[in-house]
Parts: structure tokens; C-alpha cells; sequence
């Protein structure tokens, strides 16, 4: 029961983590699709060297992740993705923690 309570509060922390993240994608991928205006960085780029030098622009990541054809299945890999990370690094602090107290 100790070890429940003591991990109950970085526990907590991912819930709320993947709770608004969903939240987040639910909400405002689709409001960024639906908007005609460019957003905040391409508005930069437009201003500094035309809008002409966006249409030649591609993606360095377009060989490797070029099989995504929705933006929805995009943004829920990229929070699957981001939740592996942040699980799989809790467990490296919580492992590295347990073999320093046993040695």
C-alpha cells in the first residue's frame, strides 16, 4: 500500500496529462482546420519571404511519416507517441530509484 502512495500523485499528474492532450486535439484540430487564415508561424513566413515560397515547401518528415493521410490519426499518434515517452521515463526514474535503494 506504501508503494501506491507513494506513486499516486506522478500517477495522477499523467492522468491529467493524457486527459487534456485529448482534450486538446478534440477540440483544437478541428478549429485549426476549419480556419482559412494562416496560422501564427505561417503568417511569419508569409510576411518575411512571400506566400509563393510556401507552395515548394515539403515536410523532411514526409518520407518517413507520408502514409498519414488524416490529421486526426496524426494528432493521436503524436499523443500515443508523447505518452510512451513520458511512461517509459517515469519507469527509468522509478527503476534507477528501487536499484539505488537496494545497493
Amino acid at each position: 500500500m506504501s508503494a501506491l502512495n507513494r506513486y499516486k500523485w506522478p500517477i495522477i499528474t499523467l492522468i491529467v496529462t493524457i486527459v487534456v492532450l485529448t482534450l486538446m486535439i478534440a477540440i483544437g484540430l478541428p478549429l485549426g482546420l476549419i480556419s482559412s487564415e494562416p496560422d501564427g508561424l505561417e503568417r511569419v513566413v508569409i510576411d518575411s519571404k512571400g506566400e509563393s515560397w510556401l507552395e515548394g515547401l515539403s515536410s523532411p518528415w514526409k518520407p518517413i511519416l507520408g502514409w498519414i493521410q488524416s490529421e486526426y490519426v496524426a494528432g493521436i499518434l503524436g499523443v500515443v507517441l508523447t505518452l510512451v515517452i513520458m511512461i517509459s521515463v517515469l519507469y527509468l526514474i522509478v527503476y534507477i530509484k528501487k536499484k539505488k535503494r537496494s545497493a
